[in-house]
């Protein structure tokens, strides 16, 4: 296991942050983040949101990974990203389904003995966001599938600390351009513009809209890796 220690400032005391790979049985800590980082709407409820099954959405994230990173501290996980990386070493980059993350919740949601309208609707909002991700997502060689940090721990640094090992992971697989697609209503999209992502596409978010139940806007970013010969230097 590769652990590094990190000491950052809290706003309260010192929390120190350790970071490893993704160990068996991290799946319920990453969906009780997300649960508190996206809380259902009306639309939804706290009883449909079990039911949608947030431990299979974060599942399906990290089936689409080959770089699975946890932050913790003493208390337990507190962020985590998942991500893929064509030409990763580590592991091969897996196998991306052209529906993206419908087949798995469809699964979830007929599978359930209280499936009705109102969740066959979220996985419908699902499917409408997932089409308009195909259409507006550049094809990139590396890209962040889940990233989320704990709101006790947000403003520390650790997001910032998982970013960069995720970027230097994809520089050194050679990686040229980097893809994340967030949303402007639940998820800080300025944290990326910050870290120097440029906006490439903007759409209705039928899913984050319908989850959240205020209309929201799926935004994705993209983050060039590889300097351009003579940009940096200045010549024409």
């Amino acid at each position: 296991m590769n652990e590094v220690p990190l000491t950052v400032p809290a706003k309260t005391s010192p929390k120190k942050v350790s970071f490893r790979r993704y160990a068996l049985g991290d799946i319920p800590a990453c969906a009780r983040l997300a649960r508190e980082a996206w809380p259902a709407g009306p639309t939804l409820g706290s009883g449909d949101l079990e039911l949608v099954g947030m431990e299979g959405y974060m599942q399906h994230s990290l089936d689409s990974s080959n770089w699975a990173d946890i932050a913790c501290t003493d208390e337990g996980v507190v962020g985590f990203l998942f991500g893929r990386i064509d030409g990763y070493l580590g592991a091969a980059a897996p196998r991306r389904s052209p529906l993206g993350e419908v087949p798995s919740l469809m699964r979830s949601v007929l599978g359930h003995d209280r499936a009705g309208p109102r969740l066959l609707s979220f996985v419908w909002s699902l499917a409408l966001t997932e089409f308009k991700l195909k259409l507006n997502m550049p094809k990139s060689d590396a890209s962040v599938e889940m990233f989320i940090v704990g709101s006790p721990i947000r403003g520390m640094g650790v997001g910032s600390e998982l970013l960069d090992r995720f970027l230097s992971a994809a520089r050194e697989a050679g990686s040229s351009l980097v893809t994340v697609y967030t949303d402007d209503k639940v998820s800080d999209w300025q944290f990326y513009e910050k870290r120097g992502f440029r906006r490439v596409g903007t759409f209705h978010d039928n899913i984050t809209s319908h989850y959240s139940g205020v209309d929201a806007r799926g935004i994705i970013f993209a983050l060039d890796l590889q300097p351009v010969s003579g940009v940096l230097s200045g010549e024409a």
